[in-house]
């Protein structure tokens, strides 16, 4: 049966003992799993064996049951659809319906009837003459909390206050002649390697102060790598792993000093006699011990990980948003139902902000990538151009319309993916509306226009953002995943997903690792991934396949998993986020009381 796996699978499943192998293999034959539930099942449960095993069964079908309700549901929709269409049509004449081609018979090749009254006639739906579409119900629902005991939802939502959005960093980097969409396949090895390297000499510095505040009172001396030193010594550098494949360990761990101040020489990191690791490739630590007689060993005896985060800002303004991340359709269809759906919700809950996460279209969509793109009711194929132009954006259009009618003050704001279908630039990316505009008709153009005059703002990926005093940080990339999956050495063992999430604060960046994880990074603009002035933010929005759908507070920093609207084979989450003022005037309470997070359930 591990033939039947993916290449990639098979390997990491070979590498379990004989009869958890035999148990996988078995379990693939009924439940085609990925590799990415083998890293979400270890990163929540730790590493699987014969008595954990049992849970990893469960969770596998209970997602079987989920896509099968999904599917089913989906179909029930269709019926329903058609069934109303067959409603709508019973109402005109018969002889209109044997031209349209939608009579009991049909129009045939012998009838005399023209190919183009066999045909549906094209019509947008602005025509007058178009029925409106079968409005479906909304069905939201709540799927999980965190802090569900704060009631902040009447003193945010009973009156819907305008908010203030500043986008912060780098301003000059979406400005310029091409305003924003840089020349990006040019980059040179060597100036993607000084790039990376002048971000390793930034941190030397604060790296060393924060060994020598861990060891206040003791004469510790900061050291260059690869010179040799009989004293006890810090050292500075990024980790690396010692094989060009696998995932890093203990044993496998190399610490690189930058060419500023050691001309990029290496050495091997023995931290065996470290009380705690926590370690990934491309992380810039400092480290605090002695060097081997040969020099080309260092036996450290503290590391530290990062940069630790300090306390968070006090006080912010209220601030209630929701964050609705792609895809919005599942993966073999094009039904964009349940972001029409998501956004009446928003109509009815009247958030200050709705943050818009791509991909809108999806290049690793089943029809997309097949070439197989048809607008609703047409029939025939189209471009990407005119599926973006006719239905996505007219269909922001009309929901963000709705909307505004409903809240006049509320802010939309949004953030490009990767993965959308008219974009080609890597991280971090221009604001959509500067990507897709070079690629669409006038029309495309004209309601991209439409869309900024109704008050959406268009965000880099990533974005960081003021939002009424509350530093917030987002992607549509996944921040967490890359971190589990190079090999994080964790050490005592802790859960690893948070562990991660707080790596990700000491390294002051969304994407730290090294090789680059989305590998596609303009490393001569990298410096976006960080955060604005080394400043960890309050809160930091990503959609992640690693553990489940969130809000998790950790370090007093609140991370939020979304999840996405559309799974591959079921309806998705969305979040809705509420961020209180402190709970009476001019106290100062933190992010852990002032914050809720509800993930909201489609259906």
């Amino acid at each position: 049966m591990a033939a039947s796996m993916p290449a990639k699978l098979a390997q990491t499943v070979d590498a379990f003992p004989t009869e958890l192998r035999e148990k996988l293999q078995e379990l693939y034959g009924r439940v085609a799993f990925g590799e990415h539930h083998l890293d979400s099942f270890d990163a929540n449960h730790g590493v699987m064996n014969l008595d954990n095993f049992p849970t990893f069964i469960q969770e596998m079908d209970k997602e079987v049951a989920v896509a099968a309700a999904s599917a089913k549901a989906a179909k029930a929709r269709r019926d329903s659809q058609g069934a109303a269409k067959r409603a709508r049509m019973s109402f005109l004449p018969q002889a209109v319906l044997g031209l349209t081609g939608f009579g009991r018979g049909g129009a045939t090749a012998g009838s005399g009837a023209s190919p183009a009254a066999t045909t549906p006639n094209k019509r947008t739906r602005e025509d007058k003459g178009t029925p409106e579409p079968v409005r479906k119900p909304v069905n939201v629902s709540l799927k999980a909390s965190m802090n569900s005991n704060m009631d902040a939802k009447p003193a945010i939502s009973t009156e819907v206050a305008a908010v203030s959005v500043k986008l912060l960093g780098d301003q000059e980097l979406w400005g310029g002649p091409r305003r924003g969409t840089y020349a990006w396949m040019d980059e040179s090895l060597e100036d993607r390697t000084a790039e990376r390297d002048q971000r390793l000499a930034d941190f030397e510095g604060p790296l060393a102060e924060a060994m020598q505040q861990r060891h206040e009172g003791e004469e510790t001396l900061v050291g260059t790598i690869g010179v040799p030193s009989q004293a006890e010594t810090i050292l500075c550098g990024r980790i690396v792993c010692e094989g060009l494949e696998g995932r890093l360990n203990e044993r496998s761990m190399i610490l690189e000093g930058s060419r500023a101040t050691a001309r990029g020489a290496r050495v091997q990191l023995n931290a065996a006699a470290c009380p705690n690791v926590a370690a990934f490739p491309g992380q810039l630590v400092s480290v605090l011990g002695r060097s081997g007689l040969s020099g080309t060993t260092f036996h450290a005896r503290d590391f530290v990980a990062g940069i630790p985060a300090p306390p968070p800002a006090q006080g912010c303004e209220q601030v209630h948003m929701l964050v609705l991340a792609g895809p919005f359709c599942l993966k073999n269809g094009l039904d964009y139902s349940p972001l029409e759906q998501a956004l009446e919700h928003a109509a009815r809950v009247k958030p200050q902000v709705v943050l818009l996460v791509g991909p809108f279209v999806d290049a690793t969509n089943k029809l997309v990538a097949e070439g197989d793109v048809e607008l609703p009711g047409q029939g025939e194929p189209c471009s990407l151009e005119e599926f973006y132009s006719e239905h996505v954006l007219s269909l922001l259009v009309r929901g963000l319309q709705d909307l505004r009618k409903s809240i006049g003050s509320t802010r939309v704001l949004v953030v490009p993916s990767l993965d959308e279908a008219l974009a080609f630039h890597p991280m971090p990316q221009p604001p959509l509306d500067l990507e897709l505009a070079p690629n669409l008709n006038d029309a495309g153009v004209a309601k991209l226009e439409k869309l900024k005059q109704m008050g959406v703002q268009f965000l880099p990926n990533p974005a960081h953002l003021d939002i009424n005093g509350l530093r917030v940080s987002v992607s549509s990339a996944d921040a967490l995943s890359p971190v589990l999956r190079s090999g994080l050495v964790l050490r005592p063992e802790e859960r690893k997903i948070e562990q991660a999430l707080r790596l990700l604060q000491q390294q002051r960046s969304l994407f730290p690792v090294l090789p680059r994880e989305p590998a596609c990074v303009s490393e001569a603009r990298a410096a976006a991934l960080d955060f604005p002035e080394k400043v960890v933010p309050d809160v930091m929005i990503f959609p992640s396949v690693s553990g489940t759908s969130q809000g998790m507070l950790v370090d007093a920093r609140l991370f939020v998993n979304p999840g996405s609207v559309c799974r591959p084979a079921a309806i998705g989450t969305f979040a809705e986020i509420w961020a209180g003022a402190p709970p009476t005037e001019g106290a100062k309470a933190s992010v852990r009381d002032r914050v809720r997070v509800d993930i909201q359930s489609l259906a």
